[in-house]
């Protein structure tokens, strides 16, 4: 990624974030995330500023003032109190500019349920963009919409008075595996609601997900294992919600590094969870498996475009999950072995319309 000395105008337009609100018209704030990946991507100071006036005239809303201020030693009390965000973001702002990031980070994340599902992944996915680009208010940004919306996922493991029909879980011997068994076991069952989290919620309540939800799988590899399941989920879906699983998982690989050894494996669990809950949200649909879609791709004689080519078509486009999905493709391409590299780029590809 570029630096920000390269991109002076990222962090002027990241300072003018500040006076949108956590959410958009319809949406969240996508906006920092969305010139932060075009910066990476080459974007010039023009589009970046014309992508910014673009957000700024069709989804921005104003900042909202939180009722009172908030001390660094209390900002777990304002855990589920979105009017705090402006506040919160503030305190913890303060707080980096004294500490440093990597402390701040590491201590909310000890204290407050991780959550990834938070917005729809939106929150993590935040504060993983503003630690890319070292901007102290949007990682600040990040942290306060994890505690203020945060979307934990409390499902038992293990059998309980109230739930006395589930038997001590047992590990899925892959992530493939475990998703398999969720998608055998839901048969298709579709939830009702307008966004993603509403549809998550259902499924956290409904008593068949609770009983065929499998344990996370044993596996070293886990984050390889999610993202590639999740990537090729979505080569064959296009659905919106498994998009965000993709961008999701990058962004838990992102924060890892920046936890205490203890808490990493609590955050893998919590993906595990929030990433079940996602795909059954969807009606977890039956799905190749990787093997057979990379097959697939080879006999349609699968022409990728080079990367340069694909970051040119996400720079012009002003889709927001577009620019963040092209960006997260190409940084996930590299980090996996030579078969799956097709497939991010029929992913990006296929988000982009690109035949």
């Amino acid at each position: 990624m570029k630096t920000l000395a390269t991109y002076p105008v990222l962090r002027h337009l990241l300072d003018e974030n500040r006076q949108f609100a956590l959410g958009g018209r319809g949406t969240t704030n996508h906006c920092p995330m969305a010139l932060t990946a075009l910066a990476a991507m080459g974007a010039s100071a023009e589009r970046l500023e014309e992508f910014f006036e673009h957000w700024h005239t069709h989804y921005s809303l104003p900042a909202e003032v939180s009722p009172h201020e908030v001390d660094y030693a209390d900002f777990a009390s304002c855990l589920g109190k979105r009017p705090m965000f402006a506040a919160l973001q503030d305190c913890f702002q303060h707080r980096i500019a004294q500490r440093g990031s990597s402390e701040v980070v590491r201590e909310v994340l000890a204290t407050i349920p991780v959550a990834p599902a938070t917005s729809a992944f939106h929150a993590l996915i935040r504060l993983s963009y503003g630690l890319q680009s070292g901007h102290d208010a949007e990682i600040a940004a990040g942290l306060a919409a994890l505690v203020v919306a945060n979307f934990a996922i409390d499902i038992p493991m293990f059998a309980t008075s109230a739930m006395p029909a589930i038997s001590d879980r047992l590990p899925a011997s892959s992530v493939a595996d475990g998703f398999r068994q969720i998608a055998d076991g839901m048969g298709g069952k579709k939830f009702e609601g307008r966004m993603i989290t509403e549809k998550m919620a259902a499924v956290i309540r409904d008593r068949r997900f609770i009983q065929v939800l499998p344990a996370m799988p044993v596996t070293s590899q886990l984050l390889d294992e999610l993202a590639r399941w999740a990537i090729a989920a979505y080569w064959q879906t296009g659905d919106f919600t498994i998009l965000h699983m993709v961008t999701g998982v990058h962004a838990i690989r992102q924060l890892i590094p920046c936890l205490h050894p203890l808490r990493r494996q609590a955050l893998c669990s919590d993906a595990w969870l929030a990433l079940c809950v996602a795909y059954a949200s969807v009606g977890a649909p039956a799905l190749l498996p990787e093997q057979e879609c990379l097959d697939n791709l080879k006999q349609a004689n699968f022409r990728a475009q080079s990367w340069d080519y694909l970051f040119n078509q996400a720079i012009l486009n002003n889709d927001d999950h577009a620019i963040k999905f092209t960006y997260t493709c190409s940084r996930e391409y590299g980090l996996h072995a030579h078969p799956f590299h097709s497939l991010y780029q029929a992913a990006a590809m296929r988000m982009l319309d690109i035949k």
